[in-house]
């Protein structure tokens, strides 16, 4: 019975299309792939630590900055999509407010 891995699969896609919206909002461009439950978001102006600060301090999310991950991540921040579905929409909702 795989049904629970569609489960999970749908689960997953939901969280990752709810965040890649909420970055959409605020001006960063995501590409959703077509697996797993990570996102790279391109920062605004290329600028991963800010917009990693920036994450933190309007949304209360904890962004990995790419160059954790080599060269080639320098202008991405890394979210895994890992917590509940609730917590998602809670970090979406505050993206989505503007902020002072």
């Amino acid at each position: 019975d795989d049904d629970h891995v569609e489960e999970q699969r749908a689960r997953y896609l939901g969280r990752l299309t709810r965040m890649a919206k909420a970055y959409a909002a605020i001006g960063a461009d995501t590409e959703l792939l077509s697996g797993g439950f990570y996102l790279w978001t391109r920062a605004p102006n290329d600028d991963a630590w800010a917009f990693a600060e920036r994450l933190l301090r309007d949304g209360g999310v904890l962004v990995s900055p790419g160059e954790f991950y080599g060269d080639a991540g320098s202008p991405y921040v890394r979210t895994a999509v890992v917590q509940s579905d609730d917590a998602i929409d809670l970090v979406a909702g505050r993206l989505f407010t503007p902020h002072p």
